[in-house]
C-alpha cells in the first residue's frame, strides 16, 4: 500500500511538472514556427526600366524568384518602359517625367520617391541602375534610401557607376551592404581602383523553363542565318565592323544570312552601310522583338563583336538555346562564359580579321561546330535562375 501511494505521488508530481513545462515548450515552438511562416522579406529593386538590357532582365528574373521564396517585391523604374515579365508592384517614375524634365519636374519625382521609401520599410534595396549624375546619387543614397543597400555593377566601364571624385564615391558607397559585380573581371578592376572590401560576384541568371517554352513559338524563317543582338544607341556593339566582317566572310556566298536584333539611333547608318556592300537581301534588321529565343534557337551561331561588356546575357541565352557562340575576349564576361572550342570560339580582343576567320571556321569545321552545339546548354546550367537566385538568398541571409 505504501509503495502504491508513493507511486501515485510520483505520478502526480510528474503530471504537475509536465503541465507546467509542456505549454511553455509547445507555445515557444509554435511561436518559432509562426515567425518562420509569417516572416516575409520586403525587397525593392531599382532599375532604369524593365526592358532592353541585361541588368533590367536580371532585375525582372530575380523579382519572380524572390516572390516564389517568401519575399514581397517592389520595383522602382526611372523610364516608362516595361516589357519583361516580372513579379511585384511597380512605382513608375517615367510616367511622372514630362518633356521638359526641368528642375521642378525632377523635384517632383524626388519627392514621390522619398515618400515611397518613407512609407515602405524594406529589408533590402537592390539598385541595378547606371549612376550618371554623381550628386544626384549622393542625395539618393543619403536622403532617400532607408534600408541596407546593394549596388550591382553591370559594366566593365566602372566610371558609369563610380564618381571619379573618390571622396564622393566613398560617401555614396561606404555604407553599402554589398557591391555586387556580374563578372570577376569587373570585381578585380574595382578592387584595384578602390579600397572597398564588401564586393562579391554574382552572375546574371537565365530562366531555362521560360526559354524552353519560348522556343516552341511558331517561327517563320526557313533559311540559314547567324545572329547578332544588341542596342544601337552607341557603337559599343560595333555592328558596323561586324557587317564588314560578314561581308568579307564566306557566309554570303554560302547563302548564310545574318539577322540583327535591336534598335537605336545608329540603325539608319547601319542600314545604309549594308546597302554599300549590296547585302540588303542577306543582312536583315528585325528591331526589338518580344521573343528573341526563337531566333537564338534557329541560328547557326550567335556572334558578339563588342568593345566591352559587363556580363553579356546574349551569350548565355544563346547557349541555353543550344546555339554556339563566337565573341571577342573583351572586357568583361565572354571569357567567363565561353570555353574555347568547347561551346564556342573566343577570339583575340578587337582582332576583326580573326573574328572573320572564326565565323568561317564555325561553318567549315562541322566536327567543331557539332561539338560546341552539343556542349552549349550544359555549359551554362550554372547560370540557372535557381542557382543564381539561391546565391542571392544566401547573400541576403534569407532561408
Amino acid at each position: 500500500m505504501t509503495d502504491y501511494l508513493i507511486l501515485l505521488l510520483i505520478l502526480r508530481c510528474f503530471q504537475i511538472l509536465l503541465s507546467s513545462i509542456l505549454p511553455i515548450f509547445v507555445s515557444k515552438n509554435l511561436l518559432l514556427l509562426s515567425d518562420s511562416i509569417k516572416k516575409q522579406y520586403k525587397i525593392c529593386l531599382v532599375s532604369d526600366q524593365l526592358a532592353t538590357g541585361g541588368a533590367e532582365r536580371c532585375a525582372a528574373l530575380l523579382s519572380v524568384f524572390f516572390e516564389k521564396n517568401n519575399c514581397k517585391v517592389h520595383h522602382v523604374v526611372v523610364v516608362d518602359k516595361i516589357e519583361y515579365e516580372f513579379s511585384g508592384n511597380v512605382l513608375n517614375l517615367g510616367i511622372i517625367r514630362d518633356d521638359s524634365n526641368d528642375f521642378f519636374n525632377r523635384l517632383k519625382r524626388f519627392r514621390v520617391l522619398r515618400k515611397f521609401f518613407l512609407e515602405n520599410e524594406f529589408d533590402f534595396i537592390i539598385d541595378f541602375r547606371v549612376k550618371r549624375h554623381q550628386w544626384q546619387e549622393f542625395f539618393i543614397a543619403k536622403l532617400i534610401y532607408r534600408a541596407p543597400l546593394i549596388v550591382t555593377i553591370h559594366s566593365y566601364m566602372i566610371d558609369l557607376y563610380f564618381p571619379k571624385n573618390k571622396l564622393l564615391a566613398n560617401w555614396i558607397y561606404s555604407n553599402c551592404y554589398k557591391i555586387i559585380t556580374v563578372s570577376n573581371e569587373i570585381k578585380k578592376r574595382i578592387v584595384s581602383n578602390s579600397n572597398y572590401l564588401n564586393i562579391e560576384t554574382i552572375y546574371n541568371p537565365i530562366d531555362f523553363k521560360y526559354i524552353e517554352t519560348a522556343i516552341k513559338e511558331k517561327f517563320e524563317f526557313d533559311f540559314k542565318y547567324i545572329l547578332a543582338v544588341g542596342r544601337m544607341q552607341d557603337n559599343v556593339k560595333q555592328f558596323n565592323k561586324l557587317i564588314e566582317c560578314y561581308a568579307n566572310s564566306i557566309l554570303p556566298k554560302n547563302d548564310i544570312k545574318m539577322i540583327i536584333l535591336g534598335d537605336g539611333t545608329l540603325k539608319s547608318e547601319l542600314v545604309n552601310l549594308v546597302k554599300t556592300f549590296k547585302l540588303e537581301n542577306m543582312i536583315l534588321f528585325k528591331g526589338e522583338v518580344k521573343n528573341p529565343f526563337v531566333y537564338f534557337k534557329k541560328a547557326l551561331y550567335t556572334v558578339l563583336s563588342s568593345k566591352n561588356e559587363g556580363f553579356p546575357t546574349v551569350l548565355i541565352e544563346s547557349l541555353a538555346c543550344e546555339t554556339p557562340v563566337i565573341s571577342f575576349a573583351c572586357h568583361s564576361g565572354p571569357s567567363e562564359i565561353i570555353i574555347n572550342n568547347e561551346n564556342g570560339i573566343l577570339v583575340e580582343n578587337q582582332n576583326f580579321a580573326k573574328l572573320t576567320s572564326a565565323m568561317n571556321l564555325m561553318l567549315q569545321d562541322k566536327i567543331l561546330y557539332l561539338h560546341c552545339k552539343q556542349n552549349a546548354k550544359t555549359s551554362v546550367e550554372r547560370f540557372s535562375i535557381e542557382k543564381i537566385g539561391n546565391q542571392w538568398l544566401e547573400l541576403l541571409k534569407i532561408n
